[in-house]
């Protein structure tokens, strides 16, 4: 039976068997029983007070105070006789148990103590009852002390299943964030104490709130990077005295703190409904600092849990500063890094607000460091870095900043400043100590200094503008000769107004219809046209048509970027709707800016574009994107494609090969073409490198059905090699240079393929790697099927035919090769069928009948089987054919 049963079925005095009759046969000699009950007391504690362990809990209690718990301890003795053991008996019993427990009085000594009353009580039975009552009060009073001690168990008991539950749920939190980080992958150092702080709520019956501070050894407020728990407005701890956070902050001891007390912070008192006490958990590392914020529903909560679990959380945090920083300084100089310059930045432009000084703001960079470095070494460019920052920190004031930004590039700033004259010493004693020679591998060297400086809030920048008008003065520094600074002026902003004046240039063409497509062809490369790039010109007035080289910073300009998007959408489709009345379907191909592709807005610009022209099929619109907009925001450009796909729309990635996340790009997001940049293809001839990277693009193209378009094609032996590499599209002025839409039919109608030379070699032949991997899935998928291993991926998805291996290739070049011949269907509906089986297969394994599972999978093994004879007799005969030719 279980304890919840056992409690609903019977209650103490039941289960003791204890009956009215014993209870009144207590009371009718409850005045002798009682007579001497503070004598008994007394011994009652003298007892505990003989031995170390309990002696222990009452060291530190006053006379007053041990007087007190006598007085109660023969309340109690009094209060046991006539309890009947009921209810509020039970349950004041049970709270004294849970007490002991949280005082550390183990039951043992409590249970010892109890021999007193008996002993007490069998010395009244033997003076003063009569022989014939003397056992059953004897036997009532046994039953009634086990009763009473039995309520006082089980309370220890309850509180310590409650505190070891407790304990059990602060182990789970830490043990389960620091072995399985969150996504499976390893996080930022915040984010550990991010999870920790989520959990504790969610975990502990007792934790209402739980969050941390995080910072540098400087400020007047503390605000938590993570606060998690209760739905709490932003929370703010100003720096006043006897704050308990600030205590834990600056003096680095743990402080516990209760939320009832008079002189609590506001910011605690705003949680007294909700919260017993806060506990706060200092951590540092080197002048980094952190408190770790708890606050529990129950006073006395740290004392009887302990603290151990939380001085792990301290202990986590410490760890945490130490990688934060490692992250945020240079490996080098140990200097702050551009990340923590500009957090310091962030606080130190709010306290020059409010406390009425300027702050400098100042870029430095090392004249002749370079030619240093090149001729001595990088060893030697080292040693003369940390020499210098050595010396540039010891002309600073307390409180200014020196930063490395990279290279021989420092951020400084110099807060506190009353006037402009106390920068320009500043800055002079710090180019004067960069001047002294530095004594490099017994050489001395010589080098300068030259400085880029803005004062906010004279300057009244953000963070970002601030350091591009420190950057601006620098440049202006560098170009007056150097080993000088300069403080940043409005006559530095020119170079801003130039490109404020592209924007409205463009702005005035928009307005004023003085913007307009013109059509590059793009050729198959054993074919015809398959169709036109969209490139965008503009009409000036005076300088006739610019490219957009002139422009080119206000295509993703925030005010610009959707406005020119739109306009390049609808003029390109209803220039194929033209088109297409003509008899001329071509393929248009538009480049998107990054700024109008993440757009919210954008994929109700493009079904709108779409719904205007509705006569022009989506797949004939190709939107091209660059590594800009996927680098802002991968996830979201990939949501975005894949919405593009779905409306039809096709998908090309531009200046392919340009950028370091072009293989990212090509792994993650969806697509139908590549575009390889034209530094790449121009040089190709000449420059192996070019061509080991052409012919390493075009290969991955190939295997994963895509269609390569080389842009820049100029010359017809680049256009033969192309082909010959099995790069399926070309494009270049070798063709046609961008051309008005009214002179395209005429030029197609004109067009003639360019033949290839009958000595190449034959196409380099990209499938049997395919095949050999789409065989070893096969083979994969019928040893999961038997349970020799897992099974492998994208084999039973609905649409996992249109991704696996061989069929991105059928879809892709599969289709160029042999779409026009009547055996390639058959082909398709093999591989369809391989998948279906695949899926029934394990729907049936899944369902537990391995029998027809089995069977399925052998029917997917006869099919594949056929699917690659019938495959290589079309190459076996394409092979023939180009022999024959």
């Amino acid at each position: 039976m279980t304890s919840g049963a056992n409690e609903s079925t019977s209650s103490p005095p039941d289960f003791l068997g204890l009956q009215s009759s014993d209870f009144q046969l207590i009371e009718r000699y409850l005045g002798c029983l009682e007579a001497d009950a503070p004598a008994l007391a007394r011994a009652f504690y003298d007892y505990l007070l003989a031995y170390p362990v309990t002696a222990a809990v009452f060291r530190d209690f006053s006379r007053i105070r041990l007087d007190a718990l006598l007085q109660k301890q023969a309340e109690h003795i009094r209060g046991l006789l006539v309890s009947h053991l009921d209810e509020s008996w039970q349950e004041t019993m049970r709270g004294i148990g849970a007490l002991h427990y949280y005082r550390g009085i183990e039951p043992a000594w409590v249970a010892g103590a109890y021999i007193l009353y008996w002993r007490h009580w069998q010395q009244v039975l033997q003076k003063q009852v009569p022989v014939k009552e003397r056992d059953p009060l004897r036997d009532a009073l046994f039953r009634l002390l086990i009763g009473d001690l039995m309520l006082q168990l089980d309370g220890y008991a309850r509180a310590s299943r409650e505190n070891d539950a407790e304990r059990l749920a602060l182990f789970d939190v830490l043990l389960g964030v620091l072995a399985t980080p969150r996504g499976g992958k390893s996080p930022r150092p915040e984010g550990l104490l991010q999870q920790i702080c989520e959990a504790l709520p969610h975990k502990s019956s007792n934790v209402r709130l739980a969050g941390y501070v995080v910072g540098e050894a400087v400020g007047e407020v503390l605000i938590p990077e993570c606060l998690a728990g209760l739905p709490l407005p932003t929370l703010q701890i100003p720096k006043v005295a006897g704050d308990p956070c600030w205590e834990a902050w600056e003096s680095g001891r743990t402080i516990i703190f209760p939320a009832d007390d008079p002189q609590a912070p506001e910011w605690i008192r705003a949680l007294r409904d909700r919260v017993g006490e806060i506990g706060c958990f200092p951590f540092r590392a080197e002048d980094l600092r952190g408190v770790g914020l708890i606050g529990v529903g129950e006073k006395g909560y740290f004392q009887r849990v302990g603290s151990a679990y939380f001085d792990a959380f301290s202990h986590l945090g410490k760890m945490v500063l130490s990688l934060r920083n490692q992250a945020l300084r240079d490996p080098l100089t140990t200097l702050p890094n551009r990340a923590l310059f500009l957090d310091r930045l962030d606080i130190a432009r709010n306290q020059a607000l409010r406390h009425e000084r300027l702050l400098g703001v100042a870029l430095l960079d090392l004249d002749g460091f370079k030619q240093v470095n090149d001729r001595l070494g990088h060893g030697a460019g080292d040693q003369l870095l940390q020499a210098l920052v050595q010396r540039l920190q010891a002309q600073l004031r307390a409180g200014d900043t020196l930063a490395r930004m990279g290279g021989d590039e420092f951020g400084l700033l110099l807060p506190g400043l009353e006037r402009v004259d106390d920068l320009e010493v500043v800055c002079e004693r710090l180019l004067a100590a960069i001047r002294e020679p530095i004594k490099i591998q017994g050489e001395a060297v010589h080098i300068s200094g030259s400085l880029g400086v803005t004062l906010f809030p004279l300057d009244d920048g953000d963070a970002d503008t601030l350091i591009r008008h420190a950057d601006m003065a620098l440049y202006a520094a560098k170009e007056a000769g150097r080993d000088r600074c300069k403080l940043h002026t409005l006559a530095m902003d020119e170079s801003v107004q130039a490109e404020a004046g592209k924007r409205i240039l463009v702005e005035q063409a928009l307005r004023e219809d003085r913007l307009v497509l013109h059509y590059q062809p793009i050729v198959a490369s054993v074919a015809g046209v398959v169709g036109v790039e969209a490139l965008l010109r503009l009409r000036h007035p005076e300088k006739g048509l610019l490219t957009p080289a002139a422009f080119f910073s206000s295509l993703d300009n925030p005010l610009l970027a959707r406005p020119i998007g739109r306009f390049v959408l609808d003029s390109a489709l209803r220039q194929a709707a033209i088109w297409q009345r003509e008899g001329l379907a071509l393929r248009i191909a538009v480049n998107i800016s990054a700024r109008h592709l993440l757009d919210a807005r954008f994929l109700e610009d493009l079904q709108e574009a779409l719904a205007n022209h509705a006569s022009v099929p989506p797949e004939q619109l190709e939107i091209e994107i660059t590594e800009s907009a996927p680098l802002l925001d991968l996830a979201e450009t990939q949501k975005l494609l894949n919405a593009c796909q779905a409306l039809g729309v096709r998908v090309a990635l531009d200046d392919f090969g340009t950028g370091n996340a072009s293989l990212t790009y090509l792994q993650q997001l969806p697509a139908h073409s590549i575009k390889i940049d034209q530094g790449f293809v121009r040089d190709m001839l000449d420059d192996p490198k070019d061509l080991a990277i052409v012919a390493a693009v075009i290969t991955a193209s190939r295997m994963l059905g895509l269609e390569t378009i080389a842009e820049g094609v100029e010359r017809a032996e680049l256009a033969a090699l192309l082909a010959k590499m099995g790069c399926s599209h070309l494009q270049g002025y070798l063709f046609a240079k961008p051309l008005p839409a009214e002179a395209i039919p005429a030029w197609v109608a004109g067009f003639r393929a360019i033949p290839l030379s009958r000595d190449a070699l034959p196409t380099m032949d990209v499938l049997p790697p395919i095949l050999e991997g789409h065989i070893l899935r096969v083979q994969e998928f019928l040893r999961a099927l038997r349970q020799e291993r897992p099974l492998p991926a994208h084999v039973i998805e609905a649409n996992a035919e249109e991704y696996c291996h061989i069929g991105r290739w059928l879809r892709g070049e599969g289709a160029l090769l042999f779409g026009e011949s009547p055996d390639f269907v058959g082909l398709l509906a093999r591989h369809e069928r391989i998948h279906r089986f695949a899926r029934a297969a394990k729907s049936l394994f899944d369902a537990g009948d391995v029998e027809k599972a089995m069977h399925q999978g052998e029917l997917l093994d006869l099919e594949n089987r056929s699917l690659m004879r019938e495959l290589l007799v079309l190459i076996k005969q394409r092979e023939y054919d180009f022999t024959e030719d």
